[in-house]
């Protein structure tokens, strides 16, 4: 298991870091183009890839985020608010660092203690997987049933 799950103050946050074997800058692109972003993550987004630019990621099953970048420090840096009627304001941050032959990721999502954390780590995680796939042209469909499979091990380790 690689998420973990930090308390500061009155907020949760879950933290990913993931060795990828590919250069930051194929990395960034998959985190910041929206045809590569519908590949792993989510089936359409809206980006204006500039400090308070905006930000929309839809989702088959009718679930919306909106934010707005707060840091746009190519390709090393990204962070974003997050906004969903779920789980209400939250903070993403990419940051990326080469590393040997490819690149390491960290990946923070900052929200309210209210947040459903075992959601967001389940998730994360399968994104992540998922991400690893498609920048290795190996990706065939999203694995919904990982997400399952991961919520009920990371609410296991967090009983």
């Amino acid at each position: 298991m690689d998420g973990k799950v930090l308390q500061r103050d009155n907020r949760r946050i879950v933290s990913f870091e993931r060795y990828l074997k590919h250069p930051v800058e194929k990395v960034w692109e998959a985190i910041t183009r929206p045809d590569q972003l519908a590949q792993w993550l989510t089936v359409k987004s809206e980006l204006d890839l500039n400090v308070n630019g905006q930000l929309v990621l839809r989702w088959d099953n009718g679930d919306e985020v909106t934010g707005k970048f707060t840091k746009v420090e190519a390709p090393y840096e990204l962070e974003y608010t997050w906004m969903e009627s779920s789980s209400g304001n939250s903070v993403v941050r990419w940051m990326l660092k080469e590393e040997g032959e490819g690149c390491m990721l960290q990946l923070t999502h900052d929200f309210p203690e209210s947040a459903a954390v075992i959601d967001f780590l389940s998730g994360w995680h399968v994104h992540l997987d998922v991400l690893d796939t498609v920048l290795q042209e190996r990706f065939t469909s999203f694995p919904d049933g990982r997400v399952k499979e991961m919520r009920k091990l990371y609410a296991s380790m967090m009983t």
